[in-house]
């Protein structure tokens, strides 16, 4: 058996570096970014023009009544905080009818991979709804073309795993029906 002393060891130190001086503190608040800078990187608004255009953009009409929750849950939009995140969701402003557009983005690449153009509640007093009035979706991802369809239910998902949107018209859909590849057709060479 093994004999231990009983005089004390030190123990290592194992502590963080500390900055009293008053000129590590300035470095800090003088950094290269600045407050502006930073608004504009976390806001969920979409500027035209600033993300690459997609390469063959088709559109489809839609007509999907959405709820006036899912409305303002579309209007706040999603920013990217870290690397793990691999979509943006970014609103435009209105157009002059109260049209607007939510832009699905790939983050990291900046690329346009879905546009919903959703038109407002009716101003009239019938129980009519706000309508995602149609999609508008990368038609060339790499080669592969999806339709219509599939490109709404990538869009429905994305929508209800980042804002929170329910779809209460809609099946829920299983993450298998994402980029599901026997969705998409392989385009011609040219």
């Amino acid at each position: 058996m093994a004999s231990h002393s009983n005089a004390e060891q030190e123990e290592p130190t194992k502590g963080f570096p500390t900055t009293d001086s008053k000129s590590d503190v300035e470095e800090d608040v003088d950094s290269d970014v600045d407050e502006e800078e930073m608004k504009k990187w976390l806001s969920t608004t979409y500027e035209r023009g600033s993300k690459k255009p997609m390469k063959e953009p088709l559109t489809a009409p839609w007509g999907l009544p959405i709820s006036d929750a899912d409305v303002e849950k579309l209007k706040v939009g999603f920013k990217s905080q870290s690397m793990d995140d691999k979509w943006d969701m970014l609103i435009e402003d209105p157009d002059e009818n109260g049209n607007i557009s939510l832009h699905i983005i790939r983050s990291w690449l900046e690329e346009e991979c879905y546009i919903l153009h959703i038109a407002p509640k009716p101003s009239n007093d019938d129980g009519g709804s706000a309508k995602i009035q149609s999609i508008t979706w990368e038609g060339n991802k790499a080669g592969l073309q999806c339709d219509a369809e599939q490109a709404k239910k990538e869009a429905v998902i994305l929508s209800r795993g980042h804002l929170g949107c329910k779809f209460e018209t809609l099946p829920q859909y299983p993450s298998s029906t994402f980029w599901d590849p026997s969705a998409y057709k392989k385009l011609d060479a040219e």
